[in-house]
């Protein structure tokens, strides 16, 4: 009989001993779940995403440059505005933030060519205001970086 109540109590112990593990364990899981889908969002995006310059140029003592970019991924890209243009001699290019439809120089601003929104095979043209003029015989190097980081540069020659 002593028997059987020592075998009834490691029995209870245990399973009390598991249920402990295993709400100590669970939130982590669920952590750590939640982790795995955010990364792997992060990835189906920047993965559908992808862009390519298909154009880049300028005139000279013009200060304005003009790039069309177009959407080659296979996802609609918002929030044109947080994207990243890099611009300027071949060895002295810079940030050029977003400013919009009448910026103030240095600034960008871009509009869709053939679509309501940047769908997949649509083209943004940008334009770029430049504090300085364009020098012809020049290299110039552009860098468009998404909001994601899928990016695409190139180098053009007045």
């Amino acid at each position: 009989m002593e028997k059987a109540i020592s075998t009834v109590l490691l029995t209870i112990a245990s399973v009390v001993a598991m249920l402990v593990v295993i709400s100590a364990v669970m939130p982590s899981v669920g952590r750590t779940t939640g982790a795995i889908t955010s990364a792997s969002s992060a990835l189906d995006d920047r993965i559908k995403a992808d862009i390519e310059i298909i154009h880049a140029t300028g005139q000279d003592s013009s200060s304005d440059a003009f790039v069309w970019v177009k959407n080659i991924g296979a996802s609609n890209l918002i929030a044109i505005e947080r994207t990243d243009i890099f611009f300027g001699e071949d060895s002295n290019f810079q940030r050029i933030p977003y400013g919009g439809p009448g910026c103030a120089a240095p600034c960008w601003e871009a509009t869709i060519e053939n679509a309501a929104t940047w769908e997949p095979t649509s083209t943004l043209g940008i334009t770029i205001h430049l504090d300085a003029a364009l020098t012809s015989g020049s290299t110039y190097y552009v860098k468009v970086v998404l909001y994601n980081g899928t990016s695409d540069a190139r180098y053009f020659t007045l």
